[in-house]
């Protein structure tokens, strides 16, 4: 690729790095003159072309995004089968590579990156873009210490793919959000989840979760509790702490609602204000604790224990009081006893309430919910509706995802999480009329939809190319990747026209001709001529005088010599009255004025007069015909 020039503009200069979906290299826009950053896309991607549309809409969407703490996106291209993303050149390294070199950050100086990153993320998502993918790889440090998040869009164009590449996601996975790793649908608090991850990398120099393989990993976020920050590095604070713990929440609800809030809890820590307290906060199920009965002063559940009574009459009956130490062991194990069968009692009811059954959980995918929730009833579940999305083959009020999968087995009475369709989602037509075909091809792409028929007609009042109408109508609400069908002008309606004579014109001549008629030059050849000289047309396809289409091509004929021999003819007059003198030629080269000057009457004149071939030599005073004399006379 070094030295190669893509889309005749992007000159490859030298390679960057390259990651599970691409190459980055070095370039200069020759255009402009400056240094960007170009990344190709690997071969394996590019032979899937729904992956190719993706990525292109996705790439353009992020295009839109213009943030300091952002990596701006230049161009999006093809060349040959090299698609590409042209971006800005920051020069620095990966925020993992500085972490690899200085983790644990220091608190204020992670903060201050975190802080950062919130306000890019604050940025694409005011403008309606996910990252889904963030990690210190996609986070770049200048030597400023500026932060400039990048790749977004890529994870989204990434999930459509056809094909899986394992080593793309290894990186990603320590980062994945539960929803993320359950293959639900992901939003603005997925990139919050990867955030909170990277900052508690950033702040303990280590990850939350970690495994032997990408499923080990996933299954972590999903499961596992993360150990609280402050156990590897105590100088995280207790506030510091409770903004990591929520941002990384296993329930999105339970996490910020939005990374400005989670920005400014942020600067609440650096300014050392205490924290609202929080709702639920993960259970940090790794912190060892004493249990219960070790702790001073209580004593353990399991343990009975019974104390002796105090008798009031101890000393006013001894005998009594014999008897009564006498009775004293016997009490005290009816005492236990009866203990003892409350004890069984109360384990055997609890185990008919607690103790149910297992079933395993249906297929609810494609169901309709009232038939899902039906079912699950039959079968002691419970449903639960987390949300609705869009989807292009799943009727509305159907069931698109469930959690748990089908044939895991679960408890009676456990909730069935399902996310139900809205049906497929809708785009509004875009207004093609006027446009260029091209043009009006790429907004059809870019509003989700699919080019369908194209005619051509005539047509007066567009241009050649442009679009004179459209179905569906411009405006009009259609399912995503509706084809849109284009009539496009082919100009004016030709009219019939009587073909010029073009023979014995030069070709310059000819063309114009032909232009001013509206007709197109075809092909041109050569031929050997005594009637012509040459380079003056010999032939033409079409003959002179017959009807033809304006539009159609003229193929001609050019002489190449010798042509005919010039000859000569002596021309006499005398002027009886003054007037203008014109003599005029008509030959094998056409018509053409060989004398025009004024005379005085009673002027006497001679002029040799050229002609090619045979001819007629006319003479005019002040425009009126005097004289005409074929020649040669013989």
């Amino acid at each position: 690729m070094i030295g190669k020039k893509l889309g005749n503009r992007y000159e490859i200069l030298a390679p960057i790095g390259s990651g599970g979906m691409s190459q980055v290299y070095q370039a200069r826009d020759t255009y402009l003159d400056r240094i960007v950053a170009i990344k190709v896309l690997r071969e394996q991607f590019t032979s899937d072309e729904e992956f190719i549309r993706r990525f292109r809409r996705e790439a353009q969407s992020a295009a839109r995004l213009s943030h300091p703490n952002i990596v701006n996106i230049y161009d999006v291209g093809q060349d040959g089968d090299n698609h590409y993303l042209v971006m800005e050149m920051v020069k620095g390294k990966t925020l993992k590579e500085y972490i690899k070199e200085h983790g644990p950050l220091p608190i204020d100086e992670a903060i201050d990156i975190a802080k950062q990153i919130c306000d890019g993320l604050e940025h694409a998502h005011e403008n309606s873009i996910v990252h889904r993918d963030i990690k210190p790889h996609n986070i770049l440090l200048t030597k400023g210490k500026r932060v400039k998040v990048t790749d977004f869009g890529i994870a989204r164009a990434i999930s459509t793919a056809t094909v899986t590449h394992t080593n793309s996601i290894i990186g990603s996975v320590h980062y994945f959000s539960p929803e993320q790793a359950k293959g639900e649908v992901t939003g603005i608090k997925s990139d919050i989840y990867s955030l909170g991850i990277v900052l508690y990398e950033m702040l303990t120099g280590r990850l939350p979760f970690e495994g032997d393989t990408p499923i080990g990993i996933a299954l972590k976020h999903i499961q596992n509790e993360a150990i609280a920050p402050s156990t590897y590095n105590t100088n995280i604070s207790h506030e510091l702490e409770k903004v990591v713990l929520k941002a990384i929440a296993k329930n999105p609800e339970d996490r910020y609602e939005s990374v400005r809030k989670l920005r400014l809890d942020l600067m609440e820590v650096l300014l050392k204000k205490p924290l609202q307290p929080l709702q639920s906060l993960p259970l940090e199920i790794n912190k060892k604790s004493k249990p219960l009965a070790e702790k001073e002063g209580q004593v353990s559940e399991d343990t009975l224990v019974f104390e002796e009574d105090f008798n009031l009459n101890s000393e006013k009956n001894p005998k009594e009081n014999n008897k009564k130490k006498q009775l004293k062991p016997f009490i005290k194990w009816l005492i236990i006893l009866a203990a003892l069968l409350g004890l069984f009692g109360i384990i055997w009811t609890m185990g008919n309430v607690f103790i149910k059954e297992e079933v395993q959980v249906p297929d609810l995918l494609g169901m309709p919910a009232e038939d899902a929730q039906r079912l699950l009833n039959t079968m002691d579940l419970k449903m639960e509706v987390t949300t609705s999305v869009f989807h292009p083959e799943i009727a509305e009020n159907h069931v698109v995802n469930q959690s748990p999968l089908p044939d895991t087995t679960v408890k009676t009475g456990r909730i069935i999480e399902v996310v139900l369709s809205k049906g497929p989602e809708t785009v509004l037509v875009p207004n093609l009329i006027g446009s260029p075909r091209m043009i009006a091809e790429v907004n059809i792409e870019n509003a989700g939809l699919k080019v369908g028929e194209v005619d051509e007609v005539f047509n007066d009042e567009y241009p050649v190319g442009q679009v004179v109408n459209q179905f569906p109508n411009p405006l009009e609400t259609v399912l995503e990747k509706t084809e849109v069908d284009l009539v496009i002008s082919k100009g004016p309606q030709p009219q019939i026209i009587s073909m010029p004579n073009l023979v014995g014109k030069d070709l310059r001549t000819a063309e114009n001709i032909l232009v001013e008629s509206g007709l197109i030059l075809g092909n041109v050849g050569k031929e050997s001529s005594n009637l012509y000289p040459e380079g003056f047309i010999s032939r033409q396809s079409i003959a002179s005088g017959q009807d033809i289409l304006q539009g159609n091509t003229v193929d001609l004929t050019v002489s190449e010599g010798p042509g005919p021999r010039a000859r000569q003819e002596r021309v006499n007059l005398r002027i009886n009255q003054g007037g203008q003198i014109k003599i005029e030629v008509q030959d094998v080269l056409g018509t053409r004025v060989v004398y025009d000057m004024y005379h005085q009457q009673g002027d006497a004149f001679s002029t040799t007069v050229e002609y090619y071939g045979q001819g007629i030599i006319v003479v005019y005073k002040d425009g009126v015909k005097v004289s005409e004399e074929r020649v040669p006379s013989d």
